[in-house]
């Protein structure tokens, strides 16, 4: 999968040890839908580094392809 323009960004600017940490710490973030679709924060083209709690975005699910509520949780 491609990495989208702002992680290309953060992956010239950072070091690559930094990069590697908010990689796997942003994979660990799941965008899930109340139909059961679930996602990571990365794959959608983000980045939640050294986050906390849990957020809600409103977005379209890939999965049912409705528009609603998604909360974002660390797995």
């Amino acid at each position: 999968m491609t990495m989208s323009s702002m992680q290309r960004f953060f992956a010239a600017v950072l070091p690559q040890r930094w990069f590697a940490a908010m990689e796997a710490d942003s994979r660990l973030w799941m965008v899930r839908c109340s139909c059961g679709g679930a996602r990571s924060v990365w794959d959608m083209g983000g980045i939640r580094y050294k986050a906390a709690g849990q957020s809600r975005w409103f977005l379209r699910c890939p999965q049912c392809g409705t528009r609603s509520w998604h909360t974002v949780s660390r797995d």
